[in-house]
């Protein structure tokens, strides 16, 4: 009989997964799969269960959990050389990796989509011995993140912006040597974010490169909008305060960085205190740092239906077409309010 692991953090999210765990038993033996599971009890003992685990006739690892846990998994996985797909079952406070892989819905429509074990492959980032899948953070969004499971659980994405308010007083600039390739710049800056902008548009899961953001701003997650964006390509630009680094070494000035790399090198320059960064919200290395994103490095189930509705639900949105007046009825009404009123009553 083929085998799936599952693995699942008890404390992720709402903490109600374990009431659905029956259900997911009982959807995966219908494809006469046997399902072993691990009750994660404490922070590092996933990993610990994978490297003493045998993954003979082991088909998959799924996971259930907020990003912490996909990053405690993952990492393992990779150090390990663990070659199974993995599966994530969206049970964390905000799960938006799992998200942007298409599973966005209730949760028996999450664990059906898994069951069609959809396979596909995904970037990682690497930082000496460390990985992350979704992103690396200094700074404001670092210092923010850096709350209870408790917490997160209780208050959802407010408890970052609640623990954001304590902090925000105490951030420091940073003057920073940002490379990557052959691209270097100087400047001073509060943040940065190193993010897998691949999973968050459209297109190829799997592009070798990750983007990198430093911006001067305190306002919580002002970072992430700058991932949203389409900068163009080329040369050194300044567009809506955003320099897009394509060619050129220089001195950033104002506004914020956006470099997209397939690896990057950051250095502070003024300034002895130690600053730790941050791995998919779980503390990570202290600077500086050097990242390498690894192109296809992990095997992951998606939800191509799921994925392709995240990025086209505006879309979908009914269109109600209203009735309108012409221009010259609207001038004719704006300075004359009664003429509507008459209008009506002579019809």
């Amino acid at each position: 009989m083929k085998n799936i692991i599952l693995i699942y953090n008890p404390k992720a999210g709402d903490t109600t997964f374990r009431f659905s765990l029956d259900r997911f038993i009982e959807i995966f033996s219908e494809k006469d799969y046997e399902v072993r599971v691990f009750r994660s009890r404490m922070p590092g003992d996933m990993a610990t269960f994978l490297e003493q685990t045998d993954f003979h006739d082991t088909e998959a690892v799924m996971v259930a959990g907020g990003t912490g846990t996909i990053n405690e998994v993952v990492g393992a996985m990779i150090r390990q050389k663990i070659d199974l797909p993995v599966g994530i079952v969206p049970a964390g406070t905000e799960n938006e990796y799992a998200r942007y892989l298409g599973f966005n819905g209730e949760l028996e429509d999450n664990l059906k989509a898994l069951f069609a074990m959809t396979e596909i492959t995904v970037d990682v980032g690497r930082v000496g011995d460390s990985y992350f899948v979704d992103s690396l953070c200094v700074g404001t969004l670092s210092t923010i993140s850096a709350v209870s499971s408790e917490m997160r659980n209780a208050f959802g994405k407010m408890a970052n912006y609640m623990k954001g308010v304590v902090s925000i007083n105490k951030l420091k600039s940073m003057k920073l040597q940002i490379e990557t390739g052959d691209k270097r710049y100087t400047g001073v800056f509060t943040s940065f974010i190193i993010a897998n902008e691949a999973i968050r548009k459209p297109g190829p899961l799997s592009t070798g490169k990750y983007t990198l953001i430093a911006t001067r701003s305190t306002k919580l997650g002002r970072e992430f909008r700058y991932l949203e964006k389409d900068y163009p390509e080329g040369q050194t630009i300044l567009r809506k305060n955003v320099i897009s680094a394509v060619d050129g070494i220089g001195e950033v000035e104002k506004g914020v960085l956006r470099l997209t790399g397939h690896d990057f090198k950051i250095r502070i320059m003024d300034d002895d205190t130690p600053i730790h960064a941050e791995l998919d919200g779980e503390p990570g290395p202290k600077m500086p740092i050097d990242v390498e994103i690894l192109p296809h490095a992990l095997r992951v189930f998606y939800n191509p239906i799921g994925r392709d509705e995240q990025f086209t639900k505006k879309k979908l949105l009914p269109v109600i077409d209203v009735p309108r007046g012409t221009s010259k009825e609207k001038k004719e009404t704006k300075k004359d309010p009664g003429k509507k009123k008459k209008a009506k009553q002579s019809k």
